[in-house]
């Protein structure tokens, strides 16, 4: 039991430690692409226009699934009486599903943002070949854009428009919504303030591009859903089976589950079943 329980802490704390690993090489990016989008040194705080910050995007509850792992286990070792092992890694298992929910929705959150910003990237491109002026493209895509990405291109817009740098506008946008197409996006506008050029034409590209990405997410999430779907069928027959055995024998079921190796082969059952789902969860993303 107190090899299960260790097993179950070190589990525990490589997920945390992932967790932290991939928010600090997050943090690490937007730093370097921070540093690209500065504005001059001339430029100092006092003269950035006063506008309300947006948050950031997509919201995340990366605790959540760590508290719910916690109050499920506790629960079910205090009140139904599971052996701590097993009422362990029952909570490691609900904790998993809970953070695959969670990474679920603000996938979900990411791709919609990232389709509006495309259709808003064609309307800046028409805008600017049109002859407007990139303020008066912002405004105008503005009026065809909804939520959740209408507050992050009135902040831009509205920043620009009260004389605060655009670099860094576009800076804070990228930070804000740590997303590949939003920093691909902010690079370019960065680089075209620096060096000039055809701001419809790079515009056009970098939305041809993020168009690209999207049809490419949907696909490896099309694809995902089969093998999840698999996954969750296996899960749930392993269940079934085990009721259908307790009850036909309540009596040797709940013997076994309270003997040393009935207690060692549940856990360790259930804990395997936690490492399939973060491993299906990793095979089903895409990376790009």
């Amino acid at each position: 039991m107190r090899l299960l329980l260790l097993i179950a802490l070190l589990s525990s704390v490589v997920g945390l430690v992932a967790v932290w690993w991939s928010a600090s090489a997050r943090r690490m990016a937007s730093g370097r692409l921070a540093v690209l989008l500065e504005p001059p040194t001339g430029t100092s705080a006092r003269q950035r226009a006063p506008v309300r910050e947006v948050p950031t995007f997509p919201t995340r509850y990366r605790w959540l699934p760590a508290l719910v792992a916690v109050l499920v286990a506790g629960g079910l070792w205090t009140w139904l009486g599971l052996p701590g092992p097993i009422a362990a890694a029952s909570g490691v298992l609900i904790g998993v599903l809970v953070n695959l929910l969670e990474e679920q929705q603000a996938t979900e959150q990411e791709a919609l943002i990232e389709a509006q910003l495309a259709t808003a990237i064609g309307l800046l491109v028409g805008a600017l070949r049109a002859g407007s002026s990139l303020l008066a493209a912002f405004e105008s895509a503005i009026q065809e854009t909804g939520a959740p990405l209408r507050p992050y291109f009135l902040e831009v817009a509205g920043r620009i428009r009260l004389g605060d740098d655009p670099r860094a506008a576009v800076s804070d946008l990228q930070t804000r919504v740590p997303i590949e197409s939003f920093r691909l996006f902010g690079t370019a506008l960065a680089i075209h303030w620096d060096v000039g050029g055809s701001l419809a034409t790079t515009l056009s590209t970098v939305g041809t591009t993020i168009r690209d990405r999207v049809e490419l997410g949907r696909r490896v999430r099309a694809q995902g859903v089969e093998a999840n779907a698999s996954v969750a069928v296996v899960l749930l027959i392993s269940y079934g089976l085990a009721f259908l055995m307790w009850r036909t024998n309540p009596a040797r079921m709940e013997a076994f589950a309270v003997m040393p190796i009935g207690v060692l082969l549940i856990s360790g059952a259930v804990m395997l079943q936690a490492v399939g789902l973060i491993w299906m969860s990793r095979l089903s993303r895409s990376e790009f």
